[in-house]
């Protein structure tokens, strides 16, 4: 995490979250006005951009890693920004906040021109109505991607992702931010035992003392996970020889 002027302390709430197609721009709320000041996104990989503070909000772009956005005003635990054409709210633990002048942007991140926000294109729905129905919502969004190709080092969905990449992004689309690798991501959240885990539930196999990959239990013994290059995103039997504890989010 870069040191920056200001880093502004936040507990993520994880809730599920509606996507939408249609690249909207938030309106600003009652917020607290501040001197308008640079930022960047302090993420892996990209920053949900919100209609509205909170994470029981819509969906309406993404900011990518070192991102540039422009702080607006500040509501609670939430910014209101705009970057490029799109304007919403972003949770302040992700933004590292520089200044007034944009011109440190490009020393700060060794950029030659400024990485700006995009808006969401024709995401699939995600429907959570309440906390009790967030792990079926989940499973059932992850089994959508069954099929889809293992890349190493990938975060896609469609187009590819490794095994802890694929895990970051489902649960990144339903308002959780995870740690990028397997070995951090078992360390986040409450850890559970693996016969504790429920559906939506991570569970993490090592060997010789060392975490080497993540599944998500999706109930009845198994998990759905990207595996390998060979066999892509798949459903299998839960590992037990292998699989030493888990982690809950929610």
């Amino acid at each position: 995490m870069r040191n920056f002027m200001k880093k502004i302390s936040y507990t993520l709430a994880g809730t599920g979250i509606l996507l939408t197609a249609v690249p909207v721009m938030a309106e600003p709320a009652e917020n607290v006005p501040v001197e308008q000041c640079c930022a960047v996104a302090d993420v892996d990989t990209c920053l949900n951009i919100r209609e509205g503070a909170g994470t029981d909000t819509t969906v309406i772009g993404k900011l990518p890693k070192d991102g540039l956005c422009y702080v607006e005003s500040t509501e609670g635990e939430w910014s209101y920004i705009s970057s490029g054409e799109m304007t919403g709210y972003v949770c302040n633990l992700y933004l590292d906040m520089f200044g007034t002048d944009e011109a440190d942007y490009m020393e700060i991140t060794g950029l030659e021109e400024p990485v700006l926000a995009y808006p969401v294109d024709d995401p699939e729905p995600v429907p959570v109505i309440n906390p009790l129905d967030l792990r079926t919502s989940l499973v059932d969004y992850a089994l959508q991607f069954v099929g889809n190709p293992y890349v190493w080092g990938g975060t896609s969905l469609t187009n590819g992702a490794d095994c802890s990449g694929f895990v970051q992004t489902l649960y990144s689309d339903f308002g959780v931010e995870l740690p990028r690798v397997a070995a951090d991501q078992a360390n986040a959240g409450q850890r559970i035992s693996v016969e504790e885990a429920l559906p939506g539930d991570l569970i993490f196999y090592a060997e010789n003392g060392y975490i080497y990959h993540v599944v998500m239990y999706i109930g009845d013994g198994q998990v759905v996970h990207a595996s390998s290059s060979a066999t892509g995103i798949k459903v299998s039997n839960l590992y037990r020889e292998q699989a030493v504890w888990g982690a809950r989010f929610f």
